[in-house]
């Protein structure tokens, strides 16, 4: 329940705040060679939002410690029931 308020607040958020900021980008400038009008300027900024969130990525990810794999052998023969139950479980996760 909690994720789908989450999920309407935020599209109604866009449905608000694009409009407003597609008017804002109604410009037309030039840097040099580079134009930036209402065709080309939303990319630039999507460019620059990624480009944020990358570097804010590589600044504030840190990856989770993994303790390492302890491997079980068995020397016991399988069963047939637990064979088929194991080639069932298979098949469900391909399906």
């Amino acid at each position: 329940m909690q994720a789908s308020a989450g999920f309407v607040s935020a599209s109604a958020l866009g449905m608000a705040c694009g409009p407003a900021l597609a008017g804002l980008l109604q410009t037309d400038f030039k840097i040099k060679n580079v134009t930036f009008n209402q065709d080309t300027l939303p990319g630039w900024v999507m460019a620059v939002a990624w480009l944020l969130y990358l570097v804010w990525l590589a600044i504030s990810f840190r990856e989770p410690a993994r303790e390492p794999e302890e491997i079980h052998t068995s020397q016991e023969s399988t069963s047939g029931m637990e064979l088929k139950r194991n080639r069932s479980v298979f098949y469900y996760i391909l399906i």
